[in-house]
């Protein structure tokens, strides 16, 4: 099996497994002595927008220089911090762990094999969904409503066959989060020409460098025409790798400055004085 599920990482050098490479994302922001298997600043790219494209940048990375990851038959994506837990009768939506970067695919029971028999139950591997009240409230909550309606309003106009999917998607309550995936090379190359420009249009019509949260519920939204499609997806838990306390609270600062309106910034502060979440274990 040749499938390259890529790890998006960030400030701390890392080697991949086979199966599961690093890439250093926003490597032309200059990121000093962190090595990965590779960078997403060699070749066509958009490194030097990381900051606002996310780990997206890694994506358009593979997409354009495709062929320098062997032209594997399966393109993934996980985080340095979320990993793809691969036993999908896991009843938990979220997973715990602090095991170190270099034992975390150990940790997630990645390999190629496992990858290989989920492959062979379903068309794609993707996150278990977690329930909202709706997606689209759930986004309004958390951010700026009118950047996803404009966001789906460019998705409606460049991609008018995914309308449909859309608006189910946002109206339901099954939300597809992190951007992680695992697709046949033709699903992946099919995933990149839709979001991409859908992307490039809302930064160019909104005039902003904010973070691309609408990002998440683009990804969801194009989950949601495979599956009406017919295609058949696997479900998986996620793995988040913890760190120290001290990291986690730096991390949830951060979420709390970049989200907007005092609703967001309510729900973020109160993550802040959580350790835990309530559904998940550690494992």
């Amino acid at each position: 099996m040749n499938a390259k599920l890529l790890v998006c990482c960030h400030s701390e050098s890392a080697k991949g497994a086979k199966i599961a490479p690093t890439v250093l994302a926003g490597a032309a922001l200059g990121k000093g002595e962190v090595v990965c298997d590779y960078r997403d600043d060699d070749g066509e790219n958009i490194s030097i927008l990381n900051p606002v494209y996310n780990e997206l940048t890694v994506l358009y990375w593979a997409w354009k220089n495709y062929d320098k990851l062997g032209d594997p038959d399966y393109l993934g994506l996980m985080h340095y911090r979320r990993y793809f837990y691969f036993d999908p009768n896991t009843p938990d939506v979220r997973l715990r762990t602090d095991a170190p970067q270099d034992r975390l695919a150990e940790r997630s029971l990645l390999g190629e094999e496992a990858v290989e028999a989920l492959l062979e139950k379903g068309d794609f591997i993707c996150p278990r969904p977690s329930r909202r009240l709706s997606v689209y409230k759930h986004y309004a909550m958390t951010h700026r409503a009118e950047d996803l309606d404009h966001a789906v309003a460019i998705l409606k106009r460049l991609c008018p066959d995914y309308a449909e999917a859309a608006d189910e998607y946002l109206a339901g309550n099954e939300n597809y989060f992190f951007n992680m995936f695992v697709f046949p090379k033709e699903i992946f190359f099919r995933y990149a020409a839709f979001i991409f420009p859908i992307l490039e249009t809302y930064l160019a019509e909104s005039g902003s460098d904010a973070r691309l949260f609408v990002s998440e519920r683009l990804t969801g939204i194009f989950l949601h025409e495979l599956i009406k499609e017919g295609l058949r997806p696997v479900h998986l838990p996620v793995l988040y790798r913890e760190g120290s306390l001290k990291e986690r609270v730096k991390g949830l600062c951060r979420e709390w400055k970049s989200v907007k309106g005092l609703k967001a910034k309510a729900r973020a502060a109160a993550r802040l004085l959580l350790r835990r979440r309530k559904e998940s274990r550690k494992i």
